[in-house]
């Protein structure tokens, strides 16, 4: 299985979480990127397939990828096509927030890898309730796909368009059979549920 997951305000927890998950169930867990991640305490800074895949052998995870200042990169396509095989689940952190709970993606965003079977939109529910300048990443291409300026308090409306517009239709324009997946993050703050649930039903998927 191999799930890709982009959006913003929350990939890495999601990542964290999910990796947990599967690794409780007996799964082998190869987590990586396609852009950048930060780096974690138990990151495999390497390239090397032998090495990336001895110690999923050896663990049953492995956080891998190539070390680029203090985060890491994307590994070189062959040592990705490489491991993929030893692994039963490999989570793909495919799309960059800058620690920003809403964004909208440039031409080049997200970075789907071709061999995705699911991809799973994370949206940062803090957002709600503060002025755009103050919460989007791309904040131009925010305020332009919205209509709206700097100060706009951002509502759940503006988060169910952004999606929309930014990541669900052109994702399903690109990738027609792909199982898309929303990931309101909201932390169990109890003000957030509600907001959570009304994004999902009015997303188009």
């Amino acid at each position: 299985m191999i799930i890709a997951v982009v959006g913003s305000g929350g990939k890495t927890t999601l990542v964290k979480r999910m990796a947990e998950n599967y690794r409780r169930q007996g799964k082998k867990v190869l987590v990586t990127t396609s852009t950048h991640m930060s780096i974690e305490p138990d990151t495999l800074l390497s390239d090397d397939p032998a090495e990336i895949i001895a110690r999923l052998e050896k663990d049953g995870y492995v956080m891998a990828g190539v070390e680029d200042t203090h985060k890491i990169k994307e590994l070189s396509p062959a040592t990705y096509e490489a491991v993929c095989p030893h692994a039963d689940v490999v989570l793909v952190e495919a799309d960059g927030s800058k620690h920003l709970p809403i964004k909208y993606p440039n031409a080049t965003e997200p970075v789907i890898y071709s061999n995705t079977e699911e991809i799973i939109i994370v949206c940062g529910l803090h957002a709600l309730g503060k002025p755009a300048k103050e919460v989007a990443h791309r904040l131009e291409l925010v305020k332009q796909c919205l209509g709206i300026c700097d100060d706009t308090i951002i509502t759940a409306s503006h988060m169910v368009y952004l999606l929309q517009k930014g990541y669900v239709d052109p994702l399903r324009q690109k990738y027609p059979h792909m199982k898309l997946t929303i990931y309101p993050a909201w932390d169990h703050a109890p003000q957030y549920q509600d907001m959570g649930q009304y994004i999902i039903d009015h997303l188009h998927l």
